[in-house]
């Protein structure tokens, strides 16, 4: 009875302290109890203590997705999201019209786009840290020397040469290439991440810079943001940005890398294989009309409301309102693009994009605008990653960089034109709404032509088999 008792009286503890127990009772031996130790606890290694085993370290790509975050806040802060705010104090001031202004980003936008295609093949060839780094280090140069100007000549080397580099050197085009290497299975989500904080920038620089301005003017306000561009930007890209995982022995989301995969080439298309294919044109067609209205959009959205009897302080913090109101479409949509096609999204959120700008020139209240904010910036804020999600699905990463840089040529052709094309639309009409109405059509139409586009064979969210990467003579 002895032994009955003492098995029901040990029974309800663990393995260890059920021997344990056993063990003072008289039930089991000392060397069985030894024994059942050695069956459930790992072996002791010399010099190891089981009570400090070592704690897994994040995923590094993550790591590199909040960084660039941090860093996409201040690069387009300092860039796209800014102009908008300089264009009626600078024309306040020289009187260069606001089609000569707006040419100025124009030509920026194209030099850019040019340069793109170089940077694009050194990316892929280098990596982005040296390139991004000295984006930084020329975009706050840059905006020191624009603080400085008295000359529409001056004006343009330093916005259109210096900016135009350093947008080249660290926007999205180069910062999707990164993800595109660290990322596969999780892009969306790394995507929805990196997005979701680079997202911050017009909510934060946007009412930021037109607050700047309205205390201690547009020259001040562009040597405050020089010192954030070499203060914040360049030490991050710096000492953060890496290459490759397979450069740190790691592989794509931080799965466990094989042997094999530091020496296999990176899955994907090559540049020449992804020209030859419809879905390439077709995209970049449709890519290039989105952007042309988006950036008539930021460039002249202010000036547009103040035009309509809003004072430039409101004006700046609705404009910038778009960025925070985008967060949402940045997350949830691309989170979404692992389950759903990520261009179905996309062509979704451009129809979005034109439903907003047809709100905005209908708008006749305030709570008008508010909608308007809410439906455009929503739409808008999940365009970028999506176009990075379905580019990738497309093409791989084997030359991510290159195909995107490429593609960046006409697209940021038309971004620049349309800035020009509203300025000058509305020094010959002074007024603003004929240029909007275009670029709702803009919209549409792109939306359309992704409509059209098949989608990416083998969509499962990893890197889909583009028609590109299918060799000739292979079965399908």
């Amino acid at each position: 009875m002895k032994s009955t008792h003492s098995w029901m009286e040990c029974g309800g503890m663990s393995s260890l302290s059920r021997g344990s127990c056993l063990a003072r009772g008289g039930v089991v031996s000392s060397r069985h109890l030894l024994m059942l130790r050695r069956a459930i606890l790992p072996p002791v290694t010399e010099g190891t203590d089981p009570r400090k085993q070592p704690r897994r370290t994040p995923y590094y790509g993550w790591i590199l997705m909040y960084a660039l975050g941090i860093t996409t806040i201040i690069s387009y802060g300092t860039t796209q999201y800014l102009f908008g705010v300089l264009v009626v104090p600078i024309d306040a001031t020289f009187h260069w019209g606001r089609a000569s202004i707006s040419g100025a980003y124009t030509l920026g936008l194209i030099i850019a786009g040019l340069l793109g295609v170089p940077i694009g093949h050194l990316v892929d060839r280098w990596g982005a840290r040296l390139l991004m780094s000295s984006g930084s280090v020329l975009g706050g140069l840059a905006l020191f020397g624009l603080a400085r100007v008295d000359a529409l000549w001056q004006f343009y080397l330093l916005w259109s040469g210096g900016m135009g580099l350093a947008m080249a050197l660290t926007l999205y085009p180069v910062t999707f290439t990164v993800v595109a290497n660290w990322f596969v299975r999780k892009r969306g989500k790394a995507l929805a991440i990196l997005t979701l904080v680079g997202g911050l920038s017009s909510p934060i620089c946007i009412p930021l810079a037109g607050t700047l301005v309205a205390h201690i003017g547009w020259r001040g306000t562009l040597v405050v943001l020089a010192l954030a561009q070499l203060g914040i930007a360049l030490p991050l890209h710096a000492f953060l940005l890496r290459r490759h995982p397979e450069d740190l022995g790691l592989s794509p989301d931080g799965e466990p890398a094989l042997p094999e995969q530091a020496k296999a080439p990176l899955p994907g298309a090559t540049l020449s294989e992804a020209l030859r294919t419809p879905v390439f044109w077709v995209l970049t067609a449709s890519l290039s009309l989105v952007m042309l209205g988006s950036m008539v959009v930021f460039v002249h959205q202010v000036a547009f409301l103040i035009g309509r009897g809003y004072n430039a302080v409101l004006a700046a913090t609705l404009a910038g309102m778009l960025g925070l109101v985008s967060l949402p479409g940045r997350y949830v949509l691309n989170v979404l693009s692992s389950r759903i096609s990520a261009q179905k999204l996309l062509t979704l959120s451009v129809v979005g994009q034109a439903a907003g700008i047809v709100v905005l020139v209908q708008a006749s209240s305030l709570s008008w605008l508010i909608l308007y904010v809410v439906v455009y910036g929503t739409s808008y804020g999940a365009f970028s990653p999506l176009r990075a999600s379905v580019m990738a699905d497309h093409f791989g990463r084997r030359a991510y960089g290159s195909i995107t840089a490429v593609q960046g040529i006409p697209v940021a052709i038309c971004a620049g034109l349309g800035p020009l094309a509203a300025g000058w639309l509305y020094d010959m009409l002074h007024h603003y709404e004929l240029a909007f109405w275009l670029c709702a059509g803009a919209f549409l139409l792109a939306a359309i032509g992704m409509a059209m586009t098949p989608q990416p064979l083998n969509y499962d969210g990893d890197v889909a088999k583009a028609p590109a990467v299918v060799k000739k003579g292979s079965s399908r």
